[in-house]
């Protein structure tokens, strides 16, 4: 059994009301959930974004001038 896992209803009840609150959070654009913030963060969450360099699509693309015969 996970460790997180309640045992009592009261324990339960404090978790389903939590649960309900994120949702209502994520429908009115807030993402602050405890469920975020007990995540590990990792070294690369420290990094900075880098953009991904991107190469530039060089080929030319025509329709075939000749239909095909079937």
């Amino acid at each position: 059994m996970p460790d997180n896992t309640p045992t009592t209803h009261e324990e339960n009840a404090a978790k389903l009301s939590q649960a309900g609150k994120c949702l209502r959070d994520i429908e009115a654009g807030r993402f602050q959930c405890d469920e975020e913030k007990q995540q590990p963060t990792g070294e690369l969450a420290d990094e900075p974004a880098t953009p991904e360099a991107v190469e530039q699509d060089t080929t030319e693309h025509h329709p075939d001038p000749q239909p095909l015969e079937n």
